[in-house]
């Protein structure tokens, strides 16, 4: 989305809003040649990844802004273009300035070899990365892991790197293995056998990690491995990235967020006056749910990704008092709702709150998701964007890839 600074502007799309952090965020300074629709993807890349390290981006750009502001809108990023003569402060998170800016040699920033890559799971989030992948020269594919070999996909991967078999992915030597699979057994015993390797693991598969992650974080510093999970919670919203830093800040005192991007399009439609099952049919029509969306639903996806942040939060998953779940016969009280998750170092809980007056949560759009940190001192770190869809997962196991390939080229 793209505006001229308007003072009266809601923030309601930005990632930032509402933080009480140590007195101002950081910015990053960056110049943008968009030449071709890899730049544009790139640059809306760059972008997620200094919002996920809390800082806002001032980018001068020479080519087509809108297109750019597009392409950040995908993924959540809300923009603003300000006059290059007189570029205002503003609360976005991305500010694009139009100017000249000499094209740069991407050759020049390739590694000395791609990065093999091997993809786990080839469905809305997998296939996304497969298009990436196969047009980016840093990376090589090398093997993708389905259940079926004869399902019809789009996009349709290579047959000659297709398998249905971990050990034959194995065997393509890869560096890094993407798990896209929707399956939590098979994702984890997909991980533990990679990490157990030394080959590295980017996961969004939260079922597979939420029940034992300080123990695969040890197996892959054992064997040197990387292992990165940001898109298992929050989905584009950089969720992980902002209780770790709300963590460095200082100690935790409690977390409470909207975590599952199915449920809260569902409680926006209801809201709405949408019947249940037109609610349902919507979501799977925009890609916000899947065909079976039990886990959403009875509440194990939202309470997973807060076992998760829970973990990382205080060393320890907190054990959970109340999981509650929706239905066409949940009764809902008026005015707006959300599922939140919430915890501190004792317990946690997955409820149904009206959360009027809440700036973070109470006009939360769509598919979002939001989080709030409390630290003990008192200061609130705050994160809102896309919690599902193809792109923006996709994104956040992109941005995970991208660290890793700065830490190969160091």
């Amino acid at each position: 989305m793209t505006a001229q600074i308007n003072p009266t502007r809601q923030p309601s799309l930005n990632p930032l809003a509402g933080r009480r952090t140590p007195a101002s965020d950081a910015v990053a300074l960056i110049h943008l040649a968009l030449t071709d629709d890899r730049s544009l993807r790139d640059a809306a890349s760059e972008f997620y990844r200094q919002t996920r390290l809390g800082r806002r981006a001032v980018a001068v750009v020479s080519g087509p802004v809108e297109a750019l502001a597009s392409h950040c809108d995908l993924l959540g990023l809300a923009t603003v273009t300000a006059d290059p003569q007189a570029p205002a402060l503003v609360h976005e998170p991305v500010v694009l300035i139009p100017g000249s800016v000499a094209a740069r040699d991407v050759a020049s920033v390739n590694p000395d070899r791609p990065i093999r890559v091997a993809i786990a799971g080839c469905g809305v989030v997998g296939g996304g990365l497969y298009l990436r992948l196969r047009q980016d020269p840093r990376f090589q594919v090398v093997g993708v892991l389905v259940r079926s070999t004869t399902r019809l996909r789009a996009p349709q991967p290579d047959p000659e790197i297709v398998t249905t078999t971990l050990n034959d992915v194995l065997a393509t030597r890869p560096d890094v293995i993407l798990d896209c699979l929707s399956d939590g057994e098979a994702g984890l015993a997909l991980t533990h056998a990679a990490l157990s390797a030394g080959v590295s693991v980017i996961s969004a598969n939260k079922q597979a990690i939420g029940p034992t992650l300080a123990d695969l974080d040890d197996l892959a510093q054992a064997n040197g491995a990387i292992f990165a999970y940001s898109a298992a919670v929050g989905g584009g919203a950089p969720v992980i990235e902002t209780l770790l830093r709300a963590r460095r800040h200082g100690p935790v005192a409690r977390i409470e967020g909207v975590l599952n991007g199915t449920v809260n399009f569902l409680l926006n439609q209801l809201g709405g006056g949408a019947a249940f099952a037109t609610a349902l049919t919507d979501a799977r029509r925009l890609g916000f749910a899947e065909e079976d969306p039990t886990a959403d639903l009875s509440g194990l996806d939202a309470a997973t990704k807060l076992t998760i942040l829970s973990a990382l939060a205080w060393d320890r998953p907190t054990p959970l008092a109340t999981i509650e779940t929706l239905s066409a016969q949940t009764a809902l009280p008026a005015g707006p709702i959300r599922q939140i998750g919430r915890a501190d170092a004792i317990s946690g809980e997955v409820v149904f709150q009206p959360v009027e007056g809440d700036t973070l949560f109470a006009d939360l759009p769509d598919e979002w998701n939001a989080l709030r940190v409390i630290c003990e001192d008192g200061t609130v770190f705050t994160c809102r964007g896309r919690g599902a869809g193809r792109w923006p997962t996709a994104e956040s196991v992109w941005a995970d890839l991208l660290d890793l390939l700065d830490r190969s080229s160091l």
